[in-house]
């Protein structure tokens, strides 16, 4: 029988300005958040070196890059920057990697091909694995870091099967075509991902019950929720409004009814970790409070 795993949620900082981020990070630790993360796009603030300065600045968070870009980075060099960020931050690194997505900022800067990234991908994670055995040129990890592998094809699946901690929902395919977003920017329909996380934990085995299962959501608190749902069906228009409202990358609704996907994901797919998006950690942290004070009662003998 499969242990039920606690909740762990997330907070997405400013990649764009070092004094926010850091800013942000210290309120997210305040307000009982478990991890903090900064996204790895063209434009924005390098992750590892601007997460050096949320080290130093907070005392309990994990943090880490959600997610590498891999595509993007020497396998074996990234991981003398990722263990000198585990030093600095005295052990609270967690490195989430995914293969990349070809953007027109970087697409010259990276494998042009899916098979050339996703072999960067292994790369990666085959290089962190020795450092992990053996710091070669680099400082060394203070302990193993927590491993999270994002993926929308069957070999990312199979790949965070065999050597993730923790496999992160990208998309879920097939992938819509949605005219004015991007591949990443598709939330899936819920029947489809649960039949996407079948497949994953059929590739993992007997690891099934070891791997936590996360992704992100944007979180829309309202007292309004057919509303909100209304607007955001002008964007998704390939979902209905039931279906954004139960596609596991929205959060919408009353503080009840928010509360209350996550716990049902949690039974339904199996999903724990939680990547939260809003403007500020403080507007998330009656959700963090709501869904453990919650999940405490329900664990309750009667």
């Amino acid at each position: 029988m499969s242990t039920v795993k606690e909740f762990r949620f997330g907070f997405s900082g400013n990649a764009l300005d070092v004094d926010k981020l850091v800013d942000e990070a210290v309120r997210a630790e305040r307000v009982g958040f478990d991890v903090f993360q900064i996204i790895d796009f063209a434009g924005t603030l390098s992750p590892l070196v601007a997460l050096a300065a949320v080290a130093r600045a907070t005392s309990k968070i994990k943090l880490g890059p959600f997610v590498l870009n891999t595509a993007l980075w020497n396998p074996v060099t990234v991981c003398r920057d990722l263990a000198t960020l585990d030093r600095i931050s005295n052990g609270r690194l967690e490195i989430a990697l995914g293969s990349g997505i070809s953007l027109p900022d970087t697409r010259g800067l990276m494998p042009q091909t899916r098979d050339e990234r996703f072999n960067r991908l292994q790369e990666t994670v085959a290089a962190i694995k020795a450092t992990v055995a053996e710091p070669g040129i680099t400082p060394g990890f203070v302990q193993r870091p927590r491993l999270a592998i994002a993926g929308t094809v069957d070999r990312a699946l199979k790949l965070a099967a065999e050597e993730a901690d923790t496999f992160l929902i990208a998309s879920v395919p097939p992938v819509p075509k949605a005219e004015g977003l991007a591949s990443y920017e598709v939330i899936p329909e819920r029947a489809a991902t649960a039949k996407y996380l079948d497949r994953l934990r059929d590739h993992a085995g007997a690891r099934a019950d070891l791997l936590e299962i996360g992704t992100s959501a944007s979180v829309i608190l309202t007292d309004d929720t057919d509303a909100a749902l209304a607007e955001l069906a002008k964007t998704h228009i390939y979902l209905s409004p039931e279906q954004i409202f139960e596609s596991p990358k929205m959060l919408v609704g009353s503080l009840e009814q928010v509360t209350d996907q996550i716990i049902r994901r949690r039974t339904d797919l199996g999903i724990t970790y939680q990547s939260l998006r809003a403007p500020t950690p403080e507007e998330l942290a009656p959700v963090i409070d709501a869904v453990k004070s919650k999940s405490s009662d329900d664990r309750r003998p009667a």
